[in-house]
């Protein structure tokens, strides 16, 4: 990576007007949410469904995010669709920027239209096409996960209590004891509508099913990096995912102290077709059920 550009200064900045900015649009996300009935909803050829709380969320965060980092540009799941067409090469032009906002306004969109829960809004800067800052908003948990390159991850819980609003803040740190893929629970996700081989993805499925103590398949792949770097999941794996859905997750469990590879084990980048994140300790287990 080039000469970085910015101070540690400016990066704590950027990170908590991110923080704010990601919190604005969950509360926009919570507001239509109560609403289901009068959301308009359509689908993207091979992408899923959307609404329009998607697109008005995206609209509003690259509003608050724009004025954080002079000339970054925006790779956002909903125009990506509209100026892209769903053509994932075209994406690759982002690693050649010197700043860019990588960002899905709704990640778990199915999740929210059935009113659950988990879901979320994510935010992540990139330098050159490599995750630097990031943040994933949970609206319903009032939960933020959030990062800074080499600084560590951590999770913000906002509790209600008797005398009023608190705080709790913490590191997001993996334990480094002994660990084996029988004994591990693992999240991961597959959908036909994305254009995979179903069959071969449902072959990885149950392999890794009879490896390990379960598995779950929750609707967001973002909150499930995150899950895995609280250290509640212990991997995660899928093909298929976009930039936006990975870039902030990614950098979140890395700076856990997760691993993150792709299929073959090498260095990750969120422009890559498939992810593994899990617990160094069972790396070698996980990676051999992918081959």
């Amino acid at each position: 990576m080039s000469k970085f550009p910015l101070t540690q200064g400016e990066l704590k900045n950027i990170l908590n007007k991110t923080l704010e900015a990601s919190e604005k649009t969950g509360k926009k996300l919570l507001k239509h949410q109560r609403k289901l009935g009068d959301l308009k909803i359509s689908s993207k050829q091979a992408q899923g469904v959307v609404s329009n709380a998607d697109v008005e969320a995206e609209n509003f965060l690259i509003k608050q995010l724009k004025p954080l980092v002079k000339d970054a540009e925006f790779l956002a799941e909903e125009s990506a669709f509209e100026k892209f067409g769903g053509r994932s090469d075209a994406y690759q032009a982002y690693q050649k920027v010197p700043f860019a906002w990588i960002i899905d306004p709704l990640d778990g969109t199915t999740n929210y239209l059935n009113n659950m829960d988990y879901y979320g809004v994510c935010v992540c800067l990139v330098h050159y096409g490599e995750p630097i800052l990031a943040v994933i908003h949970r609206p319903r948990t009032s939960q933020s996960y959030y990062v800074i390159k080499n600084k560590g991850s951590f999770l913000l819980t906002k509790l209600e209590t008797l005398k009023g609003p608190k705080v709790k803040k913490t590191k997001l740190e993996l334990g480094k004891g002994s660990k084996k893929l029988r004994n591990s629970l693992l999240v991961t996700g597959f959908a036909c509508e994305k254009g995979q081989e179903f069959k071969t993805e449902f072959e990885i499925f149950l392999t890794m099913m009879k490896s390990a103590r379960g598995i779950r398949r929750m609707g967001s792949a973002a909150l499930d990096m995150c899950l895995v770097a609280e250290g509640i999941f212990d991997g995660f794996w899928e093909r298929g995912l976009s930039p936006w859905d990975m870039a902030a997750s990614s950098l979140i469990a890395s700076e856990a102290g997760a691993f993150v590879s792709d299929y073959n084990g090498k260095a990750f980048n969120p422009f890559l077709s498939t992810i593994v994140v899990g617990h160094k300790k069972i790396k070698k287990e996980l990676l051999n059920n992918l081959k």
